[in-house]
């Protein structure tokens, strides 16, 4: 099987069937993996009226979990070569995947970040701070990221497609909004190779159900110094 598409949810009644629609419309061998954090909105009600089959698995949490509990799991579960995590939000364009793979494989890569940055070089980081301040976790790892391992991202918490035994090897251990982080750091610590594309974003609000805080970038820091000083490699 050549992909696991994995979608993590939490309270995304509105957009959920929409989400499972389009990635059954990706034209790839591929198996999709549903796992619902213990949503209160009707999302899991919602879920329980697919008929799971062979390329259609979904797991409901009893409690929650933390996003990167749900992650972990799944990377557990996934059976594809490769892993792909677009979100159930509709953030990102599902197509994007075909651009991640093509790349991935044309360049014998070991995966591929899809970046929210690498088209807006030239917009001063301050700015997009001022404008959406949930940004100043991802600038700012990502600028440590670059710094401790000699990378040139732009943009590490965006979408990613990853070859799924280099996840399943990793051993990621954070619960929260930490794992993206933790995983980035495990990867570049390892030495894989991954490059970037330009990915579609459309950034909800609070409002809209985002749940991403400037908060969030105080655990997410502390596993990228962790894991640089602290872990082996």
């Amino acid at each position: 099987m050549k992909l696991t598409i994995m979608i993590l949810c939490f309270n995304e009644r509105t957009e959920i069937s929409r989400t499972i629609e389009l990635a059954k419309g990706i034209n790839l061998d591929k198996e999709i993996l549903i796992i619902d954090n213990y949503s209160t909105d009707g999302t899991r009600e919602l879920l329980k009226s697919f008929q799971p089959d062979r390329g259609l698995k979904i797991v409901l949490h009893d409690k929650n979990m933390g996003v990167g509990y749900s992650a972990c799991e799944g990377i557990a579960l996934a059976q594809g070569e490769y892993l792909y995590a677009p979100g159930a939000d509709l953030e990102y364009k599902m197509e994007d995947v075909y651009k991640m793979m093509e790349k991935t494989e044309t360049e014998r890569l070991d995966g591929v970040f899809g970046s929210r940055l690498l088209d807006k070089k030239d917009v001063p980081r301050l700015k997009l701070i001022k404008e959406r301040p949930y940004w100043l976790g991802s600038i700012i790892g990502t600028f440590l990221i670059n710094l401790f391992y000699g990378r040139k991202f732009t943009d590490i918490i965006a979408t990613k497609l990853i070859k799924t035994k280099i996840l399943k090897d990793l051993g990621c251990q954070a619960w929260s909004q930490a794992f993206e982080f933790e995983l980035v750091s495990r990867i570049c610590k390892k030495g894989f190779k991954i490059a970037e594309v330009p990915v579609w974003y459309k950034p909800r609000t609070h409002k809209e159900g985002k749940t991403i805080r400037a908060i969030d970038m105080i655990p997410a820091l502390w596993v990228i110094l962790k894991v640089k000083f602290l872990m082996a490699g």
